[in-house]
Formats: structure tokens, sequence, C-alpha cells
């Protein structure tokens, strides 16, 4: 992402959590997280939050190229296409910026959290 595409969506995401009324005061972190940790500023980490989402992505997508690589070799050879449609959609991914799976996970209820 170039920074000003990078600056715009972060503009567009914080009037998107003003326009949901959100009131607590709203600020987009030049650095994100990390600088703010550096900076030793105060973070509060919520113990039982998920994993990240592209982590989980990575872990939803490998296990479904396994799976299709295993039911394919022992199964049905047809199962490698589950494989290759994993394959493509990552790379599609990669072009578009959009990621059908992180959608679906980002939906899941135990990416619901409560503060």
């Amino acid at each position: 992402m170039t920074p000003d595409l990078d600056t715009r969506l972060n503009a567009q995401a914080l009037a998107q959590l003003v326009r949901d009324g959100h009131t607590s005061p709203l600020a987009d972190l030049d650095g994100g997280i990390p600088s703010w940790e550096q900076a030793g500023l105060p973070l509060h980490r919520l113990n039982n939050a998920p994993l990240p989402l592209m982590r989980q992505v990575q872990i939803a997508a490998g296990s479904l190229v396994l799976l299709g690589l295993g039911l394919g070799s022992w199964v049905a050879p047809a199962w490698i296409l589950l494989s290759w449609l994993v394959g493509v959609g990552l790379v599609f991914a990669g072009i578009s910026g959009f990621c059908g799976m992180a959608r679906l996970l980002a939906l899941m209820p135990w990416n619901r959290v409560s503060i």
C-alpha cells in the first residue's frame, strides 16, 4: 500500500468509527502499536483476545491445502482441486487486497471481543 492510500484508508476508518457512534477519543497511530510500545506509552492488552486474523487465515489456508493433498492422495484425485482453489484464492487476495477467507473468519464467534 502506498503511504497516501494508507493515510486515506485510515482517515476513512476513523470517520466510520465516528459515524458508528464511538465516543472515545480516536487517533491514527503513526507507526501503529509497535511505535506506541517503543515510545513506552501504556497499552492495555486483552488476555482473551483471539489470534490475529492473518494468522487465522494462514492456519485455515494451510490446513485446507494439506487436507486437499491428503484426500487427493488417499481418497480420490479430484480432491487436489481443493488445494488449487485455496492457492488461487491466496493469489487473488495478494493481488486485489480482498481476502474472502479473512472476511469469513472475522465473522466467527471467537473473533467477537467484548471489553
